[in-house]
């Protein structure tokens, strides 16, 4: 029979990177040490393959923290080893695979190599429908949606916004932009909205990424007015999200947006166009979070409709959000899904 301490050993492959996939691997490594799993964090890419190997043979589940390069790391040695292997599905599949102009060879091989993959775990019905619309399920493979959950977060290192008044004695009105800085984020519509917006309006930008340097050119005459500040990169904390009234949510398509759920448990509205997976995540309980349309002016009226409604109404709101994704949730999801990979 096989011991509870050998029946708890979890290997993850991470992927490494920052921001969302990053702080939800820490946040599931974390939370599964807690209710006493023994947990191997290894980067795939800088670990020695024998290494890899011989951790998978002393582990009893398999987890590719991410559906590409963890996951093909995963079904090697799967292969090899014959232990279950759970892939984490992070974002809408077809959608990824489109913004990469993926070939149809690579889509071939894709679906083969995820036929290896014994359990699917999506952040969001939205990822699960697209992953399902890309393969057919084998008889033994399973697909389950857990979605994203928000721990306690530290205070973090304080953000510093050096804002300016609004003219006239009026106080700013301090938006915050959180992610990277490229094409999927669709970060260039965060200049187009604040111009919409009334002057007092400031927008501090947080991240970096490939568009970087056009967004400095072509938010010049923003940022010689005061009403842009590119802050680089910080760590995740709740001092992140604190300075701001609101956040804006800009991509073209997400899974389950942790800087959507950080903002929102800080207290920040974070307001969004109205990608699918952003629908499903406030249409409940937030639907003023969303913008009617995709173009800025859409989104410009949707941060003036929040602040018309009244503060308590926007944060009971966003408090019921949170709580449907509060961390014993998320963990125990997964718990329940390992153990069933354990046992079959």
């Amino acid at each position: 029979m096989t011991t509870a301490s050998h029946a708890r050993r979890i290997l993850l492959l991470e992927e490494p990177t920052w921001g969302g996939v990053h702080t939800m691997t820490r946040t599931l490594a974390d939370a599964l040490r807690a209710q006493g799993w023994q947990i191997t964090a290894l980067p795939w890419q800088q670990t020695q393959w024998p290494t890899l190997v011989s951790a998978a043979k002393q582990h009893d589940v398999i987890v590719a923290t991410h559906n590409f390069g963890p996951t093909y790391c995963g079904a090697a040695l799967k292969a090899i080893t014959g232990k279950p292997l759970v892939s984490w599905v992070h974002g809408p599949l077809m959608d990824v695979l489109h913004e990469a102009g993926a070939s149809a060879v690579k889509k071939l091989w894709l679906r083969l190599l995820y036929k290896q993959v014994s359990q699917f775990v999506c952040v969001s019905r939205t990822t699960q429908d697209s992953l399902l619309s890309f393969i057919t399920l084998g008889k033994q493979q399973r697909c389950s949606v857990v979605p994203n959950g928000i721990a306690p977060m530290p205070e973090g290192q304080a953000i510093h916004v050096h804002a300016g008044h609004g003219g006239e004695g009026i106080p700013p009105l301090l938006l915050g932009y959180v992610g990277r800085l490229s094409a999927e984020k669709r970060p260039h519509l965060l200049l187009d909205t604040l111009r919409y917006l009334p002057e007092e309006a400031q927008l501090g930008i947080v991240g970096e990424g490939p568009m970087h340097r056009k967004m400095i050119h072509d938010g010049m005459d923003l940022m010689y007015q005061g009403r842009v500040h590119f802050l680089g990169k910080h760590p995740s904390g709740a001092s992140l999200y604190k300075p701001w009234q609101m956040t804006l949510l800009t991509s073209r398509y997400e899974g389950c947006p942790m800087t959507a759920l950080e903002s929102l448990a800080c207290g920040v509205p974070c307001v969004s166009l109205p990608i699918p997976a952003m629908r499903e995540l406030y249409d409940l309980d937030a639907p003023y979070l969303l913008a009617r349309g995709d173009a800025p002016v859409s989104l410009a009226e949707a941060v003036m409709t929040v602040l018309s409604l009244p503060q308590q109404q926007v944060r009971d709101d966003m408090a019921r959000i949170v709580a449907r994704h509060h961390i014993d949730g998320f963990v125990g999801n997964w718990q329940e899904l390992l153990r069933t990979q354990m046992h079959r």
